[in-house]
Formats: C-alpha cells, sequence, structure tokens
C-alpha cells in the first residue's frame, strides 16, 4: 500500500502527461520536495490512522487537516492528496497571460517557495507530536 501511495505522488505528474520543458530546473527540484513532503505528510497521516483504528479514541493524534477531517480513511487520505498534488501541478503549469508574467518563473517559484515551507512546517509539526519522520520501502 505504501509503496502505491508514494508511486502516485510521484508519478501523477507523469500520469498527466507533465511537461517540464517551460519549468525552470530550480522550479522543478521544488515541486519534487512539494510531492516529497506530500508522501511524508501521507505516511504520517497514516500512522495516525493506525493508532486510531488501534486505541480508538485513546490515541493521542487526531488530524487537524480541514479538508480530511478528523478520523479520515486512508483512501480518502490519498484520494486528498492525489488531487491537492495534480491540482499544484495543473495551476503551476498553466501559463500566465502576457505580458505581466512573460518569460517569468519567479511567481512560481515564490508560490512553491511557500507551498514547501507549509509542507516542512506540518511534517515537523507532525513529528513534534510524536508522528514518525522516517520510513522504510
Amino acid at each position: 500500500m505504501k509503496t502505491l501511495i508514494i508511486s502516485i505522488l510521484i508519478l501523477l505528474p507523469s500520469l498527466g502527461y507533465a511537461e517540464w520543458k517551460n519549468w525552470h530546473p530550480v522550479n522543478e527540484t521544488l515541486f519534487k520536495s512539494f510531492v516529497l513532503l506530500n508522501v511524508v505528510d501521507t505516511m504520517q497521516t497514516f500512522d495516525l490512522i493506525d493508532c486510531q483504528k488501534k486505541l480508538g479514541k485513546e490515541c493521542p493524534f487526531h488530524e487537524s487537516n480541514l479538508l480530511i477531517g478528523p478520523r479520515p480513511s486512508k483512501g480518502e487520505v490519498i484520494l486528498i492528496k492525489s488531487l491537492l498534488v495534480g491540482g499544484a501541478y495543473y495551476l503551476l503549469d498553466k501559463s500566465y497571460p502576457a505580458p505581466l508574467w512573460k518569460n517569468s518563473n519567479k511567481p512560481k517559484f515564490v508560490a512553491l517557495v511557500i507551498m514547501n515551507m507549509m509542507y516542512i512546517d506540518t511534517v515537523s509539526k507532525n513529528k513534534s507530536i510524536g508522528l514518525r519522520l522516517s520510513y522504510k520501502f
């Protein structure tokens, strides 16, 4: 199951016929970092779900993402994360109207930095409350 999730999240842009030719290499790397952070967050959420199944209301963890809800299923998490990553790629890959952003990668770069910062914060907060940060595949 874990391998399937990772494959889906990492390959999602490729499955959507992603073309990196219009992306600056730094932006491409930032997007791949965003995907990786989403995979780690997904795995942490799976730990939370397993805890909730095992301990019920005694589990000290709860999901704070409003899109997923406090007691999500793994399927819901996969669906939301897939839509998030796919939607982010789609929106970032869209061309900005000329001449305002013509030949500029700056808006994409700024958005990707903000997105990565948000997920670094999420993953580190998850780690600080006791959810794992390292996984073996």
